[in-house]
């Protein structure tokens, strides 16, 4: 069995079970300390803000880059840049300029899936939930999602660079 020294130095060794449980206590605490102390911090309330200036700001045609952190596959991970048009995604593409297999299309979707996703985060709800909104649109910038309390592996973060409204063709 693979054992780890515990934090803090106490000479005792962890078990896998026990490293997973203080990696889950760590975590919560990790997704805690992400609210933003100066605004409101129920995700409900934080969803439907930003879902709102996103309706009333965001543009119908934009690009942005996409990457996701998680125990994946490359090809489900990214980076992938996505281009939407009259709020349908046009092209997504990875960084070597290859287009997303169809199988994995629904994972890079245009803004208004990524409100969706933190949406069935909050609803299930999920064990840890930490989003960071984009100030003038309101798109996710970056979101953590830790579905079921200690359980390995099934974490994901994705975050959102290199927004870019375009201009109408």
């Amino acid at each position: 069995a693979v054992s780890r020294a515990l934090p803090g130095g106490t000479g005792r060794a962890m078990t896998p079970r026990v490293t997973r449980l203080w990696l889950a206590v760590a975590t919560a605490a990790l997704l805690t300390a992400c609210a933003d102390a100066t605004g409101p911090t129920d995700p409900d309330l934080l969803l439907r803000q930003n879902m709102a200036r996103w309706a009333s700001r965001g543009p119908a045609d934009y690009r942005y880059v996409i990457t996701r952190f998680c125990e994946c596959l490359a090809e489900s991970a990214g980076p992938t840049t996505v281009v939407v048009r009259n709020g349908e995604v046009e092209t997504r593409r990875y960084a070597t300029g290859a287009s997303v297999h169809p199988q994995y299309e629904s994972l890079f979707t245009p803004v208004p899936g990524l409100f969706d996703l933190i949406r069935r985060a909050i609803d299930t709800p999920a064990a840890g939930l930490a989003v960071r909104y984009d100030d003038t649109y309101g798109f996710p910038a970056s979101i953590q999602i830790d579905w079921v309390a200690g359980t390995a592996d099934d974490e994901v973060s994705y975050r959102i660079t290199e927004f870019t409204p375009l201009t109408a063709r």
